[in-house]
């Protein structure tokens, strides 16, 4: 079957195509100056599965925007949500040179909608491909061989703000290059979700945080799932009372943000009973745009009655998206069917 050409805009494309260049073109290319043995990249581990992320789990503060305690929410009738949105990342390391990795990367994402009790891609996924090197270990006339041959390059040493770019240990290089990598990811997530919202007026579910997502506007019909939780919003007696929650209840909602006009609205949701006394397991944390009056010193009775009533509507779509279940997934728990199969679509157009 014969392909598409791919639309290339500034190295993202919308078709996933031979003309997109490959690790093995990148490759290539490169043999001369790494004199890597032909295949060894390939056996190689994703960076996603051993770098080490180096984050401790933390309690921050919250602004409440209800009166604390849990809701019981119920379960609704049909669904709500209209289209799932997710990213996925690949990064290996192709080889080194003076001692810094040279890692190739595809970031990608899409959105999929249902149509007919049947999930099909909207518009398009996009897909990025991406070497990070350190252009000053590269050296210059490598670097623009490279960009010549329509190789996207990005600058591992860019994104290092002591100032100091060199002599840094290899293995904080390929942290540093992950951390770009997931940034090249959630930019194109951010974009797709700007272009839904701005086209639809249907509900989109987005796998992870809104938060900095500076696109999405208070009328927008979107939000987001937390599925992890390395983080814990609110003082200890909340905290504790989130760990309480039964199966479907949800948490008084509250603003996270370190600027007001900037914050979300998020609220945690027991999606699955918890399991061998776990209290994180089927938990999810919803973020929303909140209304600008919910801001406010002096916020109305009812605008905070009406903004409550749209969290428990919110909640009880999201509840009713338990099934069916995302087995053989580990994480299936907090992991919704819909956000499962745009991963497995995506994991299928860039490989694994």
């Amino acid at each position: 079957m014969s392909r598409c050409p791919p639309r290339y805009r500034g190295h993202v494309f919308s078709l996933v195509s031979s003309s997109r260049p490959s690790a093995q073109a990148t490759l290539r290319i490169l043999r001369p100056l790494l004199r890597s043995a032909p295949g060894a990249w390939e056996s190689s581990e994703p960076l996603e599965r051993v770098v080490a992320r180096a984050e401790s789990p933390a309690v921050a503060p919250c602004t409440l925007l209800e009166v604390a305690g849990a809701r019981p929410i119920v379960e609704a009738d049909t669904p709500t949500v209209s289209a799932f949105l997710d990213g996925v990342q690949r990064s290996r390391v192709l080889g080194h040179h003076d001692g810094t990795p040279l890692v190739y990367a595809t970031v990608a994402a899409a959105i999929r909608e249902r149509v007919d009790r049947s999930l099909h891609t909207w518009r398009e996924p996009v897909v990025r491909p991406l070497l990070l090197v350190s252009q000053r270990a590269l050296g210059a006339v490598w670097w623009h061989q490279l960009a010549d041959a329509g190789i996207p390059l990005a600058d591992i040493d860019a994104s290092d703000d002591t100032g100091e770019a060199s002599d840094i240990h290899p293995h904080a290089y390929r942290a540093r290059a992950l951390a770009q990598v997931s940034l090249e990811r959630e930019q194109l997530e951010r974009q797709l979700a700007a272009r839904w919202c701005s086209e639809e007026a249907r509900w989109l579910w987005i796998d992870g945080g809104i938060s900095g997502n500076i696109a999405l506007e208070v009328h927008a019909r979107a939000f987001g799932v937390v599925k992890s939780h390395n983080t814990l919003y609110g003082d200890a007696d909340s905290v504790r009372r989130v760990l309480a929650l039964r199966e479907g209840e949800r948490s008084a909602a509250f603003l996270v943000g370190h600027r007001l006009r900037r914050a979300v609205a998020s609220w945690y949701l027991r999606w699955r009973a918890p399991m061998a006394g776990d209290p994180l397991f089927g938990l999810v944390r919803v973020e929303v745009v909140p209304p600008p009056a919910v801001l406010d010193a002096d916020v109305p009775a009812t605008v905070l009655d009406e903004f409550s009533w749209h969290c428990d509507r919110l909640s009880a779509a999201i509840l009713l998206e338990r099934h069916p279940v995302s087995l053989p997934d580990t994480r299936w728990h907090t992991l919704a069917y819909g956000v499962y199969a745009v991963e497995s679509y995506l994991k299928a157009l860039i490989g694994s």
